[in-house]
């Protein structure tokens, strides 16, 4: 420990080698205690020192107190160095540095502290409203961070709002699914599914892939059987309702797979997967099957032969 204050002593010098010396020997010692004798290079005439001591402070400040000389001229750092001192005082006081990377990291030490999510969302960097978009669990700011004029607050308050059940109005809901953003439709898409009626009609009829993909998604995981939402959707796109039957033979299902099946309004093409999806099975209704092979779509009436064929070799009936 001696070897090591004779070094930081030395970082007074007034001699350049020997004062360069000793910093190189402290950081190959790694020692955190040295970190005091950087303090005064922060403000040396020499840039190689002011940049070592920045370095130091990144390597070895571990409290509040150890940030409190940074706060003259190196908030931003002192920011980014709250991703692992927990000191709220500080954070705060950096909530006031005009420049936005400084207070998004601020924010982001305090985002457990929901009295200050409104400050958050009225900040005009979006980097910072974007803290509050993701941890706010206000109805009222999440509704209006939907709203953001930017996409990356706009998805995440979405997937705040789908993640913790967050209320939000069906207005808001609408108004945002006019965005040109698929993403940002994909994220109220798997909301809507939970929320049902207009919304999630207008989510149906959304012709995106990534739409269509999280309505999927989303039914698989919070719908287990059919319901209004199912019928929804079924009426406004088929396709939707095939993806989420697919596996599904309970008898409430296979009741609506057949409503479908028998529906001559539906695209023949999704009929025909219906129908495909019970081949393996031999819980069939062999009498709605028969009925289907006379249907005037081609493609139907071969699914629908398909099935008895497969039915029948199932249970061991010639053809």
């Amino acid at each position: 420990m001696a070897g090591i204050e004779t070094e930081i002593s030395r970082l007074k010098s007034k001699d350049v080698k020997v004062k360069r010396r000793a910093v190189r020997h402290l950081f190959e010692a790694d020692v955190p205690s040295a970190l005091k004798g950087f303090i005064p290079l922060l403000t040396d005439e020499d840039i190689w020192f002011r940049t070592k001591s920045l370095e130091a402070h990144r390597r070895w400040a571990s409290t509040p107190s150890d940030l409190a000389p940074l706060m003259d001229n190196e908030q931003r750092l002192v920011g980014e160095l709250l991703s692992k001192i927990d000191a709220p005082e500080l954070a705060i006081e950096l909530l006031e540095n005009p420049d936005s990377v400084t207070r998004s990291f601020a924010a982001k030490s305090l985002s457990s502290k929901e009295e200050l999510h409104k400050r958050f969302s009225l900040d005009d960097h979006h980097s910072v409203r974007v803290v509050a978009a993701e941890f706010s669990k206000d109805p009222e700011i999440i509704s209006s961070l939907i709203s953001d004029v930017h996409s990356s607050v706009r998805r995440e308050a979405i997937a705040n709002a789908s993640r913790n059940n967050i209320v939000v109005s069906t207005e808001v809901l609408n108004s945002s699914m006019n965005s040109s953003d698929p993403s940002l439709r994909a994220l109220l898409a798997a909301m809507a599914v939970k929320e049902g009626g207009e919304i999630l009609e207008k989510a149906c009829k959304d012709s995106n892939p990534k739409v269509k993909r999280a309505i999927v998604d989303s039914l698989k995981m919070n719908v287990n059987s059919v319901d209004d939402r199912i019928e929804i959707i079924a009426k406004i796109n088929p396709e939707i309702a095939l993806r989420w039957l697919r596996g599904r033979h309970d008898p409430s299902t296979n009741v609506f797979r057949w409503k479908l099946i028998e529906d001559t309004s539906i695209d023949s093409r999704v009929r025909a997967k219906l129908l495909e999806q019970m081949e393996g099975r031999v819980d069939i209704d062999i009498a709605r099957a028969e009925i289907v092979t006379q249907d005037s779509s081609k493609l139907v009436k071969l699914a629908a032969e398909n099935l008895l064929a497969s039915l029948s070799e199932l249970r061991g009936e010639q053809v």
